[in-house]
């Protein structure tokens, strides 16, 4: 047993002489607890003894192990529950009081893992210590949409795993044993559940708070805190920060295999892929934050976004004000079949969220759109009028000879109006003068690959027959998405002839990472010139590839800095000005 050089400096100080025996030790510094000025310094070095002494005899000992780590627990909160001498209370995120805090962390993580061992944890019973009948009860102090009272879900230590495929991890120091939730559905089936992602995880601190004044309480209580909601917890009567790591469950959510593939299937093979599409909130649904939806681009999923995301997250005020959805659709099919889809999914979410229309936060949307992405986000904001359906017929709809249900298809994705809920729009390195990949070698070579969905060929089947045999050959009917990213399609000439109106704004990011000039600047599949645009509230060039631009912190920043813009304005909105003939001076 070989203490630290603080509390071995500390057993000399106070003139212990004794056997490097942890019991006559650890009664050593429980009688030098009892002086105010050594309190603090005594409860470190308790804390630390029984830790060590807890870990001696753990693989022989368990239930013994248990009632040391708690112990070693007490005497750490103690010393941060008690002022010191001169009033001040010890924070354990500080260096000077960091040791101390990570032996309670320590402690409560090793007493967990040997509960979890021997013994069950649960909100309806507490967990009895088998050798002094000590009782822990777990409870949730601020329930929260991330899980309920009554039913957490199970946990995992987040030291259980390395972060590899994020960036930054995200954490701060404190009191409390970060752990990965993992959501259970709720005994009442959820409305949303279907846009639920099906291994929902969250992030938690778990905490074991003491009673005051008790020199050896029976009961203890364990408490689960959401990170994302709460920054701090109460000990004694002061604020302490939580030990924290929000970064761990979202990787961990993302670790499955399959979700590494997802964005080449659902360019090859779109017509399994829409058994997929659709929209994802990566958190239970909160009618009090404003959606950020995410679109991304030609052969890419929502995979794409983690990066940001995990960044974004990170900032407590983005954290509070906003939620997070990602949709997900085929990007082998042409872009006016996904708009379509896009626009019924964000009606059948805005039915099924708010039925009566009254919630001002989904009319406050944001949606960021990378690559193709964007020219489907900015299609949300337009109405489509004659000019897609002139493309591709020279009669009116009404007279197409098809069955009432295709001509209705059709007139989803030909004939559309903007939709009112979004305020704000980001478009991230889109196409709109057309993308170098859409050139006659790769329409073909991906034509001969790309399997549609059969909506989508059958749609497409209708029109091609309706068409006069002599104008077939110049029928403009994109067979795949690449074919929509040529600049002589019509999707792009409606984006590019109407730029999104007020008062919706619109922000663009133009990837660059070669060419000399503005003449031959691209990002590798997207120009400068076909990125850039003119009538929008900002726009900012970042040096990145086309594919990294999304994971540059650079955008992640500029990303953020239009949120808080966003938050701001309305803000504005919402603050009644009194007139100044109204005003009355004092």
């Amino acid at each position: 047993m070989h203490p630290s050089n603080r509390t071995a400096h500390f057993l000399s100080s106070t003139d212990y002489h004794g056997p490097s025996d942890s019991a006559q030790m650890i009664a050593h510094c429980l009688r030098q607890q009892r002086q105010p000025e050594r309190f603090a310094d005594a409860s470190h070095a308790l804390a630390e003894l029984q830790y060590l002494a807890a870990d001696a005899v753990r693989s022989r000992d368990p239930q013994l192990a248990m009632e040391l780590y708690l112990d070693a627990c007490h005497d750490a909160w103690k010393y941060f529950r008690n002022p010191s001498i001169t009033g001040a209370s010890a924070n354990p995120a500080d260096p000077d009081h960091r040791d101390t805090a990570e032996t309670y962390n320590a402690s409560a993580e090793q007493l967990l893992r040997l509960i979890r061992q021997h013994l069950q944890i649960s909100t309806d019973d507490a967990i009895h210590l088998p050798l002094t009948g000590r009782r822990l009860t777990l409870e949730i102090p601020s329930p929260s949409r991330q899980f309920a009272a009554e039913a957490p879900g199970e946990f995992e230590f987040v030291s259980d795993y390395r972060v590899l495929n994020l960036r930054t991890r995200h954490t701060t120091a404190g009191l409390g044993v970060p752990v990965v939730i993992n959501r259970t559905k709720q005994r009442l089936p959820e409305p949303l559940e279907k846009y639920y992602t099906s291994s929902m995880t969250f992030p938690g601190t778990l905490v074991l708070s003491f009673p005051e004044n008790v020199a050896r309480p029976r009961d203890i209580r364990l408490q689960l805190f959401d990170p994302r909601e709460s920054e701090n917890m109460v000990i004694g009567d002061h604020l302490a920060p939580l030990e924290t790591d929000i970064s761990t469950p979202l990787a961990r959510q993302l670790s499955n295999r399959d979700l590494s593939l997802l964005d080449t299937w659902a360019l090859i093979r779109p017509d399994l892929a829409q058994q997929i599409e659709g929209l994802y909130m990566v958190q239970p649904y909160d009618p009090d934050r404003i959606p950020v939806l995410m679109i991304h681009g030609f052969w890419s999923s929502p995979m794409t976004w983690m990066e940001m995301f995990n960044d974004l997250q990170a900032d407590p005020e983005i954290r509070r004000r906003y939620q997070f959805w990602f949709y997900l659709y085929p990007t082998g099919e042409p872009v006016a079949f996904s708009a379509a889809r896009l626009r019924e999914t964000l009606k059948q979410v805005r039915r099924e969220c708010d039925p009566e229309m009254r919630n001002p936060k989904l009319d406050e949307m944001v949606v960021v759109g990378h690559s193709m992405g964007g020219i489907l986000a900015h299609s949300l904001t337009i109405n489509s009028g004659e000019s897609l359906w002139s493309a591709v017929s020279q009669q009116p709809i009404s007279r197409l000879r098809a069955d009432p249900e295709t001509r209705e298809a059709l007139q989803q994705v030909f004939y559309f109006e903007s939709n009112p809920s979004v305020d704000r729009v980001v478009t991230i390195a889109s196409p709109y003068a057309g993308s170098t990949l859409s050139n006659r070698f790769t329409r073909w070579a991906l034509g001969s690959v790309i399997w549609l969905p059969t909506r989508t060929m059958k749609l497409s089947r209708v029109l091609f027959e309706h068409a006069p045999e002599r104008s077939r050959q110049q029928l403009e009917l994109p067979r795949t998405s690449i074919d929509s990213l040529s600049p002589k399609s019509a999707i792009l000439r409606l984006v590019r002839g109407n730029p999104i109106p007020q008062p919706v704004h619109h922000h663009n990011i133009v990837a660059v990472n070669r060419g000399r000039n503005a003449d031959t600047w691209t990002d590798g599949v997207v120009s400068w010139k076909s990125s850039h645009l003119d009538d929008v509230d900002s726009e900012r060039v970042i040096q990145a590839g086309h594919s990294e631009v999304v994971r540059s912190p650079e955008t992640v920043r500029e990303i953020r800095r239009i949120l808080f813009e966003h938050i701001a304005q309305i803000d504005r909105r919402r603050i009644p000005v009194i007139p100044a003939e109204h005003a009355v001076r004092n």
